[in-house]
């Protein structure tokens, strides 16, 4: 589990705690989180939540059916979630619609952009299993099924073993890890927002896919990117 204050009431929900300083991350389960990552001394940051309600079993039952994926680029500002979900049935449909139109006002707030590049829908299979930064400023990660993505504080990374061309997953992140340092595991519905290699105030957050298992052979994953000209 990631390091965080995390409380909960009557109901079962996380309540809102300070984002926690450690390193060059910061995690949270209040959204305004979001907006540390903009500090110079931050690349990443982890907003805690558990995502819309109700629709665990719903959504594994529309993974099932081998959905289409969405990868596209939309404004950001007048951005309809609409066609990323629009083979899901009612309720499951406006429920994650309200979701992700949430997650782009956020990310429209940070980026700064006009443009963002989506892409959503299942993955089968360990499509990124070496630990890596993305080449854009700014990418916003969200697993709502399955195992969150492995992200690493920047005190765990060996960056001049990422420069090598160790063609070999398994070596190149056994060379990238630094010895004892710890990987963290987001959880399904938590938000990762994280700088890229190109951002000009910070190197990008590493991080890679989560390994699939036979309990685990299927993600729901949503990502944001930032579109520059």
């Amino acid at each position: 589990m990631l390091e965080a204050q995390i409380e909960a009431n009557a109901t079962g929900f996380r309540v809102p705690s300070a984002p926690i300083a450690a390193e060059s991350w910061r995690s949270s389960t209040a959204r305004a989180v979001l907006r540390e990552v903009t500090r110079e001394d931050v690349n990443l940051v982890v907003w805690q939540r558990r995502g819309p309600s109700g629709v665990k079993r719903a959504l594994a039952a529309w993974a099932r059916a081998c959905p289409p994926s969405f990868d596209g680029t939309i404004r950001l500002r007048d951005g309809d979630p609409g066609p990323l979900v629009a083979t899901m049935p009612e309720p499951l449909r406006a429920r994650m619609a309200r979701d992700i139109a949430t997650l782009l006002a956020s990310f429209a707030n940070v980026s700064e952009g006009t443009h963002v590049r989506l892409t959503f829908g299942v993955v089968r299979t360990d499509r990124c299993r070496k630990f890596h930064a993305d080449f854009v400023r700014y990418r916003m990660i969200t697993t709502y099924l399955g195992p969150g993505t492995e992200w690493l504080p920047e005190t765990a990374v060996d960056r001049a073993a990422m420069a090598r061309s160790i063609e070999c997953p398994f070596e190149a992140n056994r060379a990238i890890l630094r010895p004892n340092a710890k990987v963290h595991h987001a959880v399904a519905g938590d938000v990762l927002l994280m700088k890229g290699a190109v951002h000009p105030s910070a190197r990008g957050a590493v991080h890679r896919s989560p390994p699939l298992s036979a309990a685990d052979p299927v993600r729901v994953l949503l990502t944001m990117s930032t579109v520059d000209d």
